[in-house]
C-alpha cells in the first residue's frame, strides 16, 4: 500500500480514538487543581505571583524545544507540515518580537514591576526554579525527543490540548490585577494571552489531533500515543502542586 494510503488508513481508523482520549484533559489535575483555583479565585502579593509566573515562564520558553524535538522522528509528511506550522506560530512567524515566550515575559515583568512598584526584570528574579519544574523540563525533553512518534506524539496531544484551558484559566486569574493598570494598557500587555486563546490554540489542537491520529497504526502504537499523554499531564499536574505548595508555604509565614 502506498505511504500516504497507509497514513490516511490510520488517521481514519484511529481519530476517534485519539479524539476521546484528547478530551480526557479537562477532568485531570494538570488543569483541575489547587492551583487555578487560588490565581482564579484572589489577588496574590508580588512574591507569590512571582513564583508562578518564575516557574511557568522556565516551562514555556522551552515549548518551541518540545515541538522541534517531536518534529524530529515523524515521517509522516502531513503531520511534519503541522507540526512546523506550530513552531512557525510559537516563534511569531520568524518576527523575534512576536515570539510566544517573549510576549509572556513582557506581561510578567509588567505585572511584577507594578506589585513590587520597581522596574522588574527577569534575570533579577529571586523566586527559585523548582524541582518539578526542572523535571517536566528535562522528561519533557525525553518524551519529546523520543525516537518512537507515537510516543511523542502524545506527549505533544497533551500539550496541545490542556494548554486552551491552561491560558483562559491563568488569563481570568491575570484579571484580578486590572486595577494596576490603564484599561486599554492591560489588554495591551495580554496579547500573548490574546494570541493563543483568540485563535492559536485553537489550530494547535486540530493539528495535534491528526498528527497524533496519523502516528498510530495499530493499537500498541495508541497504546505507546496515550502513554505519553499520560506522562506528559502528570508532569505538568506535579509541577502546579509544587507550584501551589510553594505558595501556600509562604502565606504561612505571612
Amino acid at each position: 500500500m502506498p505511504e500516504n494510503a497507509t497514513t490516511q488508513a490510520g488517521r481514519s481508523d484511529f481519530k476517534d480514538q485519539v479524539r476521546a482520549l484528547a478530551e480526557t484533559v479537562k477532568g485531570h489535575p494538570a488543569l483541575n487543581n489547587d492551583f487555578y483555583k487560588l490565581w482564579m479565585g484572589t489577588k496574590l502579593p508580588a512574591s507569590h505571583v512571582e513564583i508562578f509566573a518564575r516557574n511557568y515562564y522556565e516551562r514555556v520558553k522551552h515549548t518551541p524545544d518540545r515541538i522541534a524535538l517531536a518534529f524530529l522522528h515523524m515521517t509522516d509528511l502531513e503531520a511534519r507540515a503541522e507540526t512546523v506550522e506550530n513552531l512557525y506560530d510559537e516563534m511569531g512567524h520568524g518576527n523575534a518580537k512576536g515570539v510566544h515566550v517573549n510576549l509572556l515575559r513582557r506581561f510578567f515583568e509588567a505585572l511584577l514591576s507594578r506589585l513590587y512598584g520597581r522596574d522588574v526584570d527577569f534575570g533579577d528574579l529571586e523566586a527559585p526554579v523548582l524541582a518539578s519544574t526542572r523535571t517536566l523540563i528535562s522528561d519533557a525533553e525525553s518524551l519529546f525527543g523520543s525516537p518512537h512518534p507515537p510516543l511523542a506524539c502524545g506527549a505533544l496531544l497533551a500539550q496541545e490540548w490542556h494548554a486552551y484551558t491552561q491560558l483562559v484559566y491563568v488569563y481570568e486569574g491575570a484579571r484580578n490585577y486590572m486595577d494596576l493598570f490603564g484599561e486599554e494598557e492591560f489588554h495591551e500587555l495580554c496579547e500573548y494571552f490574546y494570541i493563543h486563546i483568540g485563535w492559536a490554540e485553537k489550530e494547535h489542537r486540530i493539528h495535534s489531533l491528526s498528527t497524533a491520529a496519523s502516528m498510530c497504526r495499530s493499537e500498541d502504537d495508541m497504546a505507546h500515543l496515550k502513554d505519553g499523554f499520560d506522562r506528559y499531564l502528570a508532569l505538568l499536574a506535579a509541577n502546579w502542586e509544587e507550584i501551589y505548595r510553594e505558595i501556600d508555604g509562604l502565606s504561612a509565614q505571612i
